[in-house]
């Protein structure tokens, strides 16, 4: 009984002499605030001076919290030294070690067995010195996001830390916490952005390829750069390789981004054909590079690069990179925004000789933005000076041409009724041609233009309800419109004019106006009615504001100057899109000729989703090339169905089926189990089956890792 009773007031006594010590009154002003000192048990070591603390010891001083098995407390010295289980706390940083000491007065400490950090990044080591915000540690392993031994890092026999920063190191390697196999040289890294940009590793089978292996890494060299490579091999063709980089810097009102790739392959596989017959060489290659540039507030340049030694070789061994975009682009655009206007400098070219490109070489534009003036007009005008070539194609001949080109217009609004918009227009178009067809001096062109914008806006409310759909009230809006363009000699000279820019394949109608035409080197008279009627149903959205249950939207030309082959009446182009909750959408757009009755387009999908838990979607693109009911005038019909199933917190399950209603087969079959490898990696599996006259291969198994960003 008595020895607990002098435990107890022993403890009570440290507690009062840490916490209520008389200070000099002359000293008061700078003195060090005690630290309050608790534990289980506790005695004063009279030969060291210390006060000693343990069981559930804790310390605790301003923003700061010292916890561990035993603490001694030298308050001449303002020096805690800490033994077991030491865990060290100040905001939102935390520092855990098997045994160390903290100096209160200059906040340095020194601990053993050190564990450090906060997401997404920690830090072990054998020893630490320094402050919380700069420290040396030695035997140091920098981990991200969790410590597992597939996490990546970064080992150093001295790491230098400055607030989030790692300033220098010794003996760094890089790899996982299982081995570190890349050594790094010295380089400063910030330890709250991306360490790698680009990490993957895929392996599988494809019958065209064979067994391969298929790697990219990029480690960084400097703030904001990394540098790599891509390197793949493949049984059947050899190994691709090629450098890799990515870069991200943002200064003030300056950022800079972009990235590089590219492989070269020494091909001694079925190598086929290109796109225009001829034979695919050996040695095949391609460089990508991509940048985006912001200078200030008024100046841009964004630019990409893409060469291909043949027509196929990204198809062959990227093919995720090729179908997006399978006829890549070459540009360099410097832009400068004003107030109103847009001055800009753009710079299109061709690496590439397999498809055709119209070259920008380059072009110099002035826009100015729709702007007002005097009596409610408002005014727009461009102006442009290029030289244009394109390459020789097939049977197409190599055209060139310097042009100098110029849009004028007017237009004024006129608010006849708060429901009624009308609008006149007019505008004139002037081009200047150096060059010409028939090879004979220049040509000069004079256009202009008339006609009007009209637009009617009405609405009804209804005050429907419907819990289950979520339905509060209901909104419908109407929007018919009526437009006209009347432009008769908008065709003139086309003997003389080389049409590099002519019109482009599209299925939807093409802008009206000349001045909103890109195809200036074909264009044809202009005598046409545009009608649209848009439709939107909205009901009240539970936060704020209103959300579409559905829309409706309907177009179509009527032409009273036509083109050979052309009908008086356009097809009837619809839009709609139907959201009548989270779980549901469904969008369409077609085509449809009053004249024949036939369908011409029809795009739609429809997509379900259970949360997380499952999702499916169905869709189809059908196109014809005729007007009569012959089926080999179809030239597109094909369903998609994709389909994608949780199985657990880290699986999932997708798939994707693709058929060909015209041919009658099955052109795509994939299936993938798509795993989460605790918080650092993303792996799929992927089995394929493809039919069809194609390059890619009939059948093909995929392991695809990608690195979480950290």
């Amino acid at each position: 009984m008595l020895l607990r009773l002098s435990r107890r007031f022993l403890g009570l006594f440290l507690i009062l002499s840490l916490t209520l010590l008389p200070i000099p009154g002359w000293c008061a002003p700078t003195a060090i605030p005690e630290p309050q000192l608790t534990a289980h048990d506790s005695t004063f070591d009279l030969e060291t001076k210390e006060f000693i603390a343990r069981g559930d010891a804790r310390l605790l001083y301003e923003k700061l919290q010292l916890t561990a098995d035993e603490i001694r407390y030298n308050q001449q010295t303002k020096t805690a030294t800490a033994n077991g289980h030491v865990i060290l706390t100040r905001g939102d940083r935390r520092l855990v070690a098997d045994t160390g000491s903290y100096n209160l007065e200059n906040d340095t400490l020194h601990v053993t067995n050190v564990r450090l950090g906060r997401f997404p990044f920690y830090i072990t080591g054998d020893t630490l010195d320094g402050t919380l915000e700069n420290m040396v540690i030695t035997h140091a392993n920098i981990f991200f996001r969790e410590n597992a031994s597939y996490s990546p890092s970064i080992s150093a026999d001295k790491l230098i830390y400055q607030q989030g920063r790692i300033v220098s190191g010794e003996g760094m390697k890089f790899g996982l916490l299982g081995g570190h196999f890349i050594s790094l040289p010295t380089f400063s890294h910030d330890l709250h952005s991306e360490l790698l940009s680009h990490v993957t590793a895929k392996v599988g089978y494809r019958s065209s390829l064979g067994a391969f292996a298929d790697l990219g890494l990029q480690l960084p060299v400097a703030e904001g750069v990394k540098i790599g490579a891509d390197a793949g091999l493949f049984s059947k063709r050899g190994l691709m390789f090629g450098p890799a980089a990515t870069y991200s810097l943002v200064k003030n009102d300056q950022s800079t981004k972009g990235f590089l790739r590219s492989g070269y392959i020494h091909d001694y596989g079925d190598r086929l054909t290109d796109v225009l017959g001829a034979p695919i060489p050996q040695d095949r290659s391609y460089l990508e590079w991509q940048h985006q540039q912001k200078i200030g507030e008024h100046f841009t340049l964004n630019g990409q690069f893409n060469y291909w030694s043949d027509s196929d070789v990204v198809r062959d061994f990227k093919p995720k990179q090729f179908f997006p975009v399978q006829q890549p682009d070459s540009f360099l655009e410097g832009a400068y925004t004003g107030d109103n206007y847009v001055l800009s400098a753009f710079l299109r070219a061709n690496p590439n000789h397999f498809f055709r490109v119209q070259e920008r070489l380059p072009e110099l534009r002035f826009d100015l933005l729709p702007s007002p003036m005097i009596g409610g007009v408002y005014q727009r005008l461009n102006a442009s000076v290029v030289h244009l070539e394109e390459n020789a194609y097939l049977t197409n001949p190599a055209l060139r041409s310097t042009r100098l080109d110029t849009y004028y217009g007017l237009e004024r609004p006129f608010a006849l009724a708060p429901w009624f918009t009308f609008t006149p227009v007019a505008g004139g178009r002037f081009t200047h041609y150096s060059d010409t067809n028939t090879g004979n001096g220049t040509y000069t062109r004079t256009l202009g233009e008339v006609g009007f914008d009209a637009v009617l806006r009405a609405s009804g409310i209804f005050e429907y309800k419907n819990e289950t759909w979520g339905i509060d009230g209901l909104r419908h809006l109407i929007e018919p419109k009526i437009f006209y363009r009347y432009a008769p000699q908008a065709a003139s000279g086309k003997i003389y004019i080389p049409p590099i820019d002519r019109r482009a394949f599209t299925t939807y109608l093409p802008p009206l106006s000349i001045g909103d035409q890109r195809n200036i080197d074909q264009l044809d008279r202009l005598d046409t009615l545009r009608f649209s009627l848009n439709n939107t149903l909205q009901t009240r959205d539970k936060t704020y504001g209103s959300r579409n249950l559905a829309t409706l939207n309907f177009a179509a030309d009527s032409r009273f100057s036509r083109q050979p082959g052309q009908r008086k009446f356009s097809n009837i182009y619809t839009e709609a899109t139907l959201t009548p909750a989270p779980w549901l959408r469904f969008e369409v757009f077609q085509q449809f000729s009053v004249q024949r009755t036939s369908q011409q387009e029809l795009n739609y999908a429809i997509e379900i989703a259970d949360q997380d838990a499952w999702a499916v979607r169905l869709s189809s693109h059908y196109l014809r090339n005729g007007f009569d009911g012959d089926k080999s005038k179809i030239g597109y019909e094909e369903y998609l169905l994709d389909y994608r199933q949780r199985l657990s917190d880290t699986l999932h399950f997708v798939g994707r089926w693709r058929f060909d209603a015209r041919r009658n087969r099955l052109n795509e079959q994939s299936y993938g189990i798509m795993q989460r490898l605790g918080q650092t990696w993303d792996v799929r599996y992927e089995l394929t089956f493809s039919e069809g006259q194609r390059r890619e291969s009939s059948f093909g198994f995929n392991i695809e890792i990608d690195l979480l960003k950290f």
